[in-house]
């Protein structure tokens, strides 16, 4: 159970720093926001993709870590963006654009202005605009899916953080109560009929928290169960220090060199190595 003795951040008082140093507003109030890359993917057969840099959750298992703690990239105007991703898309002939990365729902007006570049060109190619998000402001202002319900190509991704309460403080750093905010994303989401899905990291629940949260989701909308993407931490060697120096041992795992599937006992291992390399 939650020990409500030891508190998290707050994740919404986070993205008003985060907006602060990664956002701002042109006199014409276009927002321009910061990317630290564009660039073809290999994800949904095929993506243009824009990586925002900032982040209101400081998951120990992230692969942006450095680029979103240090709050690195460009700035870019909506335009900027919308351009650079077609045009990844026309050279490519990906039918799918998405923005990643970091949290592109931080200058939430800036992910619109986008979107609204895009919206000839995804309607003319029949294309799709996907946002990957955690969900945390989805959440916490349905106001976020009323305006992205205007777009008729647009998805929604939401990656759940942790199969309960106190494994997303763990993961996260920012309060257990909050994780109920990603699950208010999704009913948010699907009450304006926007398509939306649920990615679960399952490297770090069990079988029982799996359960529940499986019930959870199932509460909130019964076909969403066979919609959630299932996916295993992947360990690059920066991530996986983190999570030995934060105890978190993923009972599965993937090395990103050799493809290799680590167990817990072995990740325990690796670590145990890590620090006797490290005290060396």
């Amino acid at each position: 159970m939650y020990d409500s003795t030891h508190r998290g951040f707050n994740p919404i008082e986070v993205t008003k720093i985060v907006e602060h140093n990664i956002a701002s507003v042109t006199a014409d109030d276009e927002i321009i926001r910061k990317y630290y890359r564009f660039r073809p993917s290999r994800f949904y057969k095929g993506s243009a993709t824009a990586d925002t840099t900032g982040c209101n959750l400081r998951c120990v298992y992230c692969w942006s870590w450095k680029a979103n703690t240090k709050m690195l990239g460009d700035p870019y105007t909506p335009s900027e963006v919308a351009s650079k991703l077609i045009k990844i898309a026309s050279d490519y002939g990906y039918s799918v654009i998405r923005i990643s990365g970091g949290e592109p729902t931080i200058a939430f007006n800036h992910v619109i202005q986008v979107v609204k570049r895009l919206n000839e060109f995804l309607l003319q190619r029949n294309a799709m605009f996907i946002l990957e998000t955690n969900g945390i402001l989805i959440g916490y202002s349905k106001e976020f899916a009323e305006i992205l319900s205007k777009y008729r190509n647009v998805a929604v991704r939401i990656s759940i953080k942790g199969c309960s309460e106190e494994m997303f403080q763990k993961i996260t750093g920012a309060d257990a109560t909050f994780f109920n905010l990603q699950l208010n994303a999704l009913r948010n989401l699907l009450d304006y009929g926007i398509k939306v899905w649920p990615a679960i990291t399952i490297s770090f629940c069990d079988k029982e928290g799996l359960a529940r949260l499986l019930t959870r989701l199932a509460e909130i909308d019964r076909d969403i169960i066979e919609k959630i993407e299932f996916e295993y931490f992947k360990a690059y060697p920066s991530a996986m220090k983190r999570l030995c120096r934060n105890g978190l041992i993923p009972w599965i795992s993937v090395d990103v060199n050799g493809g290799k599937v680590i167990k817990g006992d072995e990740f325990r291992e690796l670590c145990r190595r890590i620090f006797e390399k490290e005290n060396h």
